[in-house]
């Protein structure tokens, strides 16, 4: 199946996915976890609570994998199942710390996306709540509509 253009990516990106964040915990083994993301077409942005665990695996090993997929599908026209797999490095911006700035724009955005008005409402009675700003800047992206991917023939 295709892979999707830059401008399909930050389309997809764009609605209510939730992204499943891949970190390396300190004795090597896997821990992911289901967030909401941002993407601003360059890199992808995740506001984690300030005990996050995972937000720690990110200060020895900044290495993270990012998987995002839809489950719709047109079988008879084979399109749908739209993937977008990350691997890169994440950065703390800030944090942890109360949302202002970038991190409160990105934050209402995600809110609204994720939950419409209770995402706002959800938001509003978080807000004295310290988070963290992380980006994640892809190294490798791979991508692509239906159910098959093109290398397994």
């Amino acid at each position: 199946m295709p892979q999707l253009t830059p401008e399909q990516v930050s389309e997809f990106l764009a609605t209510p996915v939730i992204a499943r964040l891949a970190t390396v915990k300190p004795d090597g083994g896997p821990y992911i976890v289901p967030v909401w993301q941002h993407w601003d077409g360059e890199a992808m942005y995740v506001i984690p609570r300030g005990r996050s665990r995972f937000v720690e695996h990110l200060r020895s090993e900044p290495r993270v994998a990012v998987s995002c997929a839809d489950d719709e599908s047109d079988m008879e026209l084979g399109t749908g199942h739209r993937r977008v797999l990350i691997e890169g490095r994440a950065e703390i911006i800030e944090g942890p710390v109360l949302m202002t700035g970038l991190m409160l724009d990105i934050a209402r955005e995600m809110a609204e996306r994720y939950g419409g008005e209770a995402g706002l409402t959800y938001l509003d009675g978080t807000m004295r709540k310290p988070r963290y700003l992380l980006r994640i800047v892809s190294d490798t992206m791979t991508t692509w509509e239906g159910s098959w991917h093109p290398r397994y023939g």
